[in-house]
């Protein structure tokens, strides 16, 4: 018998809409429009990667965004944000074992909480359907208790390479420390951020990078941290706190951040445009290929300074030229449309 690798069998992943074709659940609403199929071998961590990039381009890995549909009448657009205040803060309400109207108004005396409400959840992530989405969750912490409302801003880093990095680094502390069933540990978090040993990947301790400011930086984001706990255990409980934290991840605040679903997607875009125009890119990628680099920016923190620099801004690009990811106009993913048919219409 000859020796030989044989070749992995293959099949077709299918994803199709949801179609409530007999009206059984009037309220809920496609995430997909047409059929996704995605060619995958049968197993193997290779079709692991190929599913999680195809669905995460698709949307599916990242919170839902959802419009009313232009039909309904007038009232559905109201209708619609009390049915999302009620799915943000009825798990609170069961959490406390209070009734929701109670949840409501102390929250309303949350000064502080209620701006988030209004200006994170009301406003930059009003399209934002109330989901559990534990990565986008991570991002929330990132963008709200480091980025945020601490000293971080205040004593940016010399570059915004290395606060890149940060953010990769806190994103990534975030996630090992969100689960969709116990909600947030806090305190981990806590304590690895305040970790003198925390470290970038080239082993540069991240206290080091803010020199004397650290110690405003580390007050102001322990103080955040501590507030959201809090919150978490004495008001809303894991689940609502939760759903908070993954609509504060889910807004163009971090479009362009590493750690949402879609980033293979965003990164794609980027340099195909790169490409499209005529840049070279990067050293050692200029021999290595778009393939090489696309698989490699799945870890961009573990990337030389020049890679990572392209990706972000493409620095040859010039004034008209192609956009790397902080300034591209990313198409998020497409938005569902939530259809209230059943709603009368009571305009005169």
């Amino acid at each position: 018998m000859c020796g030989g690798r044989v070749p992995a069998a293959r099949g077709v992943l299918v994803l199709g809409p949801f179609d409530d074709i007999m009206g059984d659940n009037p309220e809920s609403y496609s995430l997909l429009d047409g059929r996704l199929e995605i060619d995958v071998a049968v197993a193997g961590p290779a079709a692991v990667t190929t599913v999680k990039r195809e669905t995460g381009r698709a949307g599916l890995l990242d919170a839902t965004r959802v419009r009313v549909a232009d039909t309904a009448p007038p009232h559905a657009q109201q209708d619609f944000a009390m049915r999302r205040i009620r799915r943000i803060f009825e798990p609170a309400a069961d959490y406390r074992n209070l009734p929701l109207t109670d949840v409501l108004r102390e929250v309303s005396e949350e000064k502080w909480l209620a701006a988030f409400l209004e200006m994170v959840v009301g406003m930059y992530g009003r399209d934002v359907a109330p989901d559990i989405v534990p990565d986008a969750a991570a991002l929330g912490v990132a963008a709200w208790c480091w980025r945020n409302d601490t000293a971080v801003e205040a004593h940016h880093l010399d570059t915004d390479l290395l606060m890149a990095r940060t953010n990769i680094a806190v994103t990534r502390v975030a996630q090992q420390h969100v689960c969709p069933v116990d909600g947030i540990d806090w305190d981990g978090i806590e304590a690895t951020l305040m970790d003198p040993q925390w470290s970038l990947p080239e082993g540069t301790a991240i206290h080091s990078l803010f020199g004397s400011g650290w110690t405003e930086v580390a007050e102001t984001v322990t103080a955040e941290l501590r507030r959201w706990r809090h919150i978490d255990q004495n008001l809303l409980g894991p689940q609502s706190t939760l759903i908070l934290m993954t609509i504060g991840g889910s807004t163009g605040y971090t479009d362009s951040w590493w750690g949402q679903g879609n980033w293979h997607a965003m990164c794609r875009h980027a340099i195909d445009n790169a490409v499209h125009a005529g840049l070279s890119l990067p050293a050692p990628y200029d021999l290595r290929g778009t393939k090489s680099l696309l698989d490699d920016l799945d870890e961009p923190d573990l990337l030389a300074d020049n890679v990572l620099d392209w990706i972000i801004d493409l620095p040859e690009a010039g004034i008209d030229g192609p956009r790397g990811l902080r300034f591209n106009a990313l198409d998020r993913p497409a938005k569902s449309c939530w259809d209230p048919y059943w709603l009368e219409d009571h305009t005169p």
